[in-house]
């Protein structure tokens, strides 16, 4: 990864949040902030404490935002529930790529999105290990999913939460799109920049990510060292990017 991150950030000291120390560095002090597809909101909470902004979180999974009953995360289905021009940034971490219709969701946030104002983009990158992405193991091989989380839970669970879900997911993907998306950084750049913004930086971490999480299921282990180091040496695993709303 080349962004420099600074000494105050929060997230810097940790490499599995390598996407929040990045998205974090482009929050200007006093922003009001989304962070769509918060899930519990541990990225606005923790960010807001150390740095001075108003930050809401919007989530799809109706369940979750019930239990978490905090007025500043709302529940999103399709349309954003605020107003046009609300926010200074909104970040989108590692969600892109579970949803189906990315350019509804990209005009959704370029309109509550203030102009001229960024958006912090997160997703897989299209490499040579994207095949031994966990995210897709449960549709490659969808009995061998269905019998561990059975097993480890229930079959009523992994009905409501892979089959009949109330909210059009399978886990946390749109049902629709039934696959955790990689992209290459060309294509990455159009889809965004199609929906009227300006790519204004592409960086990216990592290189053995999933090859780790695979031969760590067999019991080899990697130290933290290890770990850290190829996070911020390498720019293969998560392409990150930030953009501004272009001129109408």
């Amino acid at each position: 990864m080349k962004t420099a991150l600074s000494s105050s950030n929060p997230f810097a000291s940790s490499p599995s949040q390598v996407t929040w120390a990045y998205g974090y560095e482009f929050i200007p002090e006093g922003s009001i902030v989304l962070d769509y597809g918060c899930a519990s909101g541990d990225f606005i909470t923790i960010a807001a404490e150390h740095k001075k902004m108003t930050a809401y979180g919007v989530e799809k999974n109706k369940d979750l935002v019930l239990s978490l009953n905090r007025p500043i995360i709302r529940h999103v289905d399709r349309e954003i529930p605020f107003p046009d021009a609300s926010f200074d940034v909104v970040t989108l971490f590692d969600v892109i790529e579970h949803v189906y219709d990315q350019k509804f969701l990209l005009r959704e946030i370029r309109r509550v999105l203030k102009p001229g104002r960024m958006i912090v983009v997160t997703a897989p990158h299209q490499y040579a290990f994207s095949f031994l992405d966990p995210g897709n193991m449960k549709y490659r091989f969808r009995w061998l999913h269905k019998l561990w989380y059975t097993r480890r839970h229930s079959a009523a669970e992994y009905d409501y939460k892979y089959v009949n879900n109330p909210y059009g997911l399978i886990g946390d993907v749109d049902k629709e799109k039934a696959w955790h998306q990689h992209f290459k950084k060309a294509e990455l750049r159009h889809l965004i920049e199609s929906a009227g913004f300006r790519m204004t930086d592409m960086d990216g971490f990592g290189r053995y990510n999933d090859l780790m999480v695979l031969l760590g299921a067999f019991g080899i282990k990697f130290s933290e060292k290890f770990w850290a180091w190829q996070q911020y040496k390498f720019d293969n695993v998560m392409l990150l990017s930030t953009a501004k709303v272009s001129p109408n």
